[in-house]
């Protein structure tokens, strides 16, 4: 994905050049900016650093360690095989999972009823603490079962075990972190040149485009990452 996005920065790198030859106008009558130009280059350079900076490396890493706490601590697992075949100490691992699981769900529940600490000022979930924060409230929520899941099966011992259990899935995915810094340099060309006014694309539209951006390419490295795994347990 990284050289796919690279390649579509050079395609719209000529077709701005193109575009200002031929003097394009944009619907505001103003001619298509030229990324190969002088000042377009000053630009890019000024603001690369705050391009990466906006591309959501905190969303992607909350989600690689709530991936890695269940697969790592094996809950997972346990609860997709209902536990058909476990000891006593796996079940009762479980059901205790179970209750912390339920536990944290209430208390989420319980922050954003009518009245709760976790909307707004004005009693209303958008512009609220859980409007701003709700991925890491979920990974909390998964997070804290699969610990206690994984301490008292024993597949976790110590602190150390624990957070690499929760990192698994990171070292996996590497190569997404790097995807991104070069889909935010890709979001930013085409913002720059205003591709999405050219092409008359709704704001919501914008949206799903960066959405999918972004979470393309960390489908296909789970995807990828699977298709491994299953092939190298078949063997």
């Amino acid at each position: 994905m990284s050289s796919l996005y690279l390649l579509l920065i050079v395609f719209l790198a000529c077709f701005s050049w193109v575009g200002s030859v031929y003097a394009l106008l944009l619907p505001d009558g103003s001619v298509l900016p030229n990324m190969l130009s002088e000042e377009s280059v000053r630009w890019f350079v000024r603001h690369s650093v705050d391009n990466v900076s906006n591309a959501p490396f905190a969303e992607v890493l909350l989600v690689l360690i709530t991936v890695g706490a269940l697969r790592s601590s094996g809950l997972f697992m346990a609860l997709v095989h209902c536990m058909s075949s476990a000891t006593r100490r796996s079940r009762h691992a479980l059901y205790a999972a179970l209750v912390v699981l339920a536990v944290c769900v209430c208390l989420v529940l319980i922050g954003i009823a009518p009245g709760g600490n976790l909307l707004s000022v004005t009693g209303h979930l958008r512009g609220g603490p859980f409007a701003s924060g709700w991925l890491f409230l979920l990974t909390l929520v998964v997070v804290i079962p699969c610990v206690v899941y994984a301490k008292m099966t024993g597949k976790w011992g110590n602190a150390r075990e624990v957070f690499a259990g929760l990192a698994s899935e990171i070292a996996s995915h590497a190569s997404c972190f790097v995807t991104i810094v070069v889909a935010s340099q890709l979001l930013a060309a085409i913002q720059y040149v205003r591709l999405f006014e050219l092409l008359g694309v709704t704001y919501t539209m914008q949206r799903i485009f960066v959405a999918l951006l972004y979470t393309i390419p960390l489908i296909i490295s789970f995807a990828i990452n699977n298709y491994g795994h299953e092939s190298s347990s078949t063997e």
